[in-house]
């Protein structure tokens, strides 16, 4: 798996993102944010896909 396909706990991506933890958990909540639920109370996000959503949505 390549960095850009790396695969990302929400406490992983506020790191990566240099954002809280409470703020990266708001992003997950916000419409069309690419965020999967592998059992009841796990996330996880594919870092390319989430690049992509911030591109898209954030960078305007």
């Amino acid at each position: 798996m390549s960095n850009h396909e790396e695969l990302l706990t929400i406490p992983q991506l506020a790191d990566r993102l240099k954002i809280s933890k409470r703020k990266a958990y708001e992003l997950k909540h916000r419409t069309g944010f690419p965020s999967y639920n592998v059992g009841q109370r796990q996330t996880r996000v594919i870092w390319s896909e989430v690049d992509r959503w911030m591109r898209a949505n954030c960078l305007k």
